[in-house]
């Protein structure tokens, strides 16, 4: 593997562009697959993990790759963690490792610190230590069918914060030759669109009362989960 200079790599960040700065510790099937939509949208990403042959697929892709000990205080800050504006410790079989290595970074003064919990109770004590937010993608990703299976009519649910959601929805039929004013869907759903996406056209962000319905759009909206859950069964 490709050993990189540090300094330099170093001296390059206090010129770095607009684009976010990340870190990204542990490169599982998780991890790569952040680094990896990181790079598609111009961000800048430093891989580190403790396995050499876990980096190979990543050191021609990200802008530096690091191996060693994230429990090692010295080594992060070798690496040049406190200079990233985001690191994610996207591992969390070993707890310990996981608990030990939010802290540090805490202590070496990263700015935002994004950690991957195995449940609660780790989650708890994560954000207890310093991390800024904690998933949990296993968790998450159950919640995600379980709500897509009760509510079929949508065809993608995000949760926005607890009790409120993000969903796509095709256009109901009742809808179809209607604006977004004349069905009043704030006052009679509580529900706010947030995009239509026409077929064939761009996303129309926040768009305007007069907009049309028409068959095939693909509506965005959020409110409660439970306001959501009557729409779905429009």
């Amino acid at each position: 593997m490709k050993k990189e200079n540090l300094a330099v790599r170093i001296n390059y960040m206090d010129n770095r562009s607009d684009y976010k700065y990340f870190g990204i510790i542990g490169i599982g099937r998780f991890g790569f697959s952040i680094a990896e939509s990181l790079v598609s949208n111009g961000a800048r990403v430093l891989a580190f993990d403790k396995n050499e042959e876990s980096l190979v697929p990543l050191q021609n892709l990200v802008e530096s790759v690091v191996i060693g000990d994230a429990t090692d205080q010295k080594t992060l800050m070798d690496s040049g963690f406190q200079y990233t504006d985001i690191v994610i410790v996207s591992f969390a079989q070993e707890l310990a490792t996981s608990i030990l290595t939010t802290m540090l970074l805490k202590e070496i003064g990263v700015k935002r610190i994004i950690a991957k919990a195995r449940n609660f109770t780790h989650e708890k004590i994560l954000k207890k230590i310093g991390a800024d937010e904690v998933v949990l993608p296993e968790i998450d990703s159950g919640r995600r069918l379980a709500n897509q299976l009760t509510s079929p009519g949508f065809q993608e649910i995000i949760e926005f914060t607890p009790g409120y959601s993000i969903v796509d929805v095709n256009t109901p039929k009742s809808f179809i030759g209607k604006t977004i004013k004349e069905l009043g869907l704030r006052t009679h759903y509580n529900v706010n669109v947030l995009a239509v996406k026409k077929p064939g056209s761009i996303l129309n962000i926040s768009p305007n009362p007069e907009t049309l319905f028409e068959k095939n759009d693909i509506v965005t909206l959020l409110g409660k989960d439970e306001d959501l859950k009557n729409f779905s069964r429009i």
